[in-house]
């Protein structure tokens, strides 16, 4: 099998759900759409406006796909938001996806610094899949290696 660096998602999320990942409170981030990553990826976070800052990376522990009704009973706990928010969140959706949050590690980068190494940085609207170079760009201004992976990933899909 052959030895690849992990496949990153760059992830703008709110500033109030940023915080909450940080201090453990939120250790799933919930999303409409499922990312094409599975278990042992890595997220890079951007908090969005106004802070607009990369905060840093976490790995992929696992990827839920389900029902919203189903997807709450198996997250609240993790979610950090109230039930009335989840649904609010998922109104119009017949599915939801959750990615558990594994291993954070935190750096906090004002965009201004970014784009200093990292010229054609553009905060993305939801995400963006960063391509080789981008990581490694990544990695150097957040003085984060990723890991080789050596071993097929599992993904958690139930419908």
């Amino acid at each position: 099998m052959n030895s690849k660096k992990p496949q990153v998602l760059l992830l703008s999320i709110k500033p109030q759900f940023v915080r909450k990942i940080l201090d453990g409170q939120k250790t799933v981030e919930l999303r409409k759409v499922k990312p094409q990553l599975t278990t042992g990826d890595f997220i890079l976070i951007y908090e969005s406006s106004p802070s607009k800052c990369l905060i840093g990376w976490f790995e992929v522990k696992e990827i839920i796909c389900e029902k919203p009704q189903i997807l709450w009973k198996k997250v609240k706990n993790d979610a950090g938001i109230t039930k009335e928010e989840f649904n609010t969140y998922y109104q119009k959706s017949m599915m939801g996806v959750a990615i558990r949050i594994k291993d954070k590690h935190t750096i906090k980068l004002p965009l201004d610094k970014i784009r200093e190494k990292w010229t054609t940085f553009r905060p993305p609207q939801s995400f963006h899949y960063l391509k080789e170079k981008e990581v490694s760009i990544a990695e150097e201004i957040t003085n984060y290696s990723l890991p080789i992976c050596k071993s097929l990933s599992s993904l958690t899909i139930n419908y």
